[in-house]
């Protein structure tokens, strides 16, 4: 999550899929009992930011392209290592 007022990040997870990453999101507002009066989603150069209506604070999701990095979450979300 990215809050423009604070200047901050915060990172929520690392996920395999964009799908799984988006999901997230929904999930963490559904377990909050929040619900957003609208979300504007783009993407732009391998970030999509997800607009909810804060003014100042967007969700971002980071396309990563580094293939070793995604089979060794591959592996240890199988728990593998």
């Amino acid at each position: 999550m990215v809050d423009n007022h604070a200047k901050s990040h915060n990172i929520h997870g690392t996920y395999a899929t964009f799908e799984e990453a988006k999901q997230s999101i929904f999930y963490w507002w559904n377990l909050n009992n929040f619900e957003p009066y609208y979300v504007r989603v783009w993407t732009k150069d391998g970030v999509t930011t997800f607009d909810y209506g804060m003014h100042s604070v967007f969700y971002k999701i980071y396309e990563i392209e580094d293939k070793t990095f995604k089979k060794q979450l591959e592996l240890v979300l199988k728990g593998v290592e």
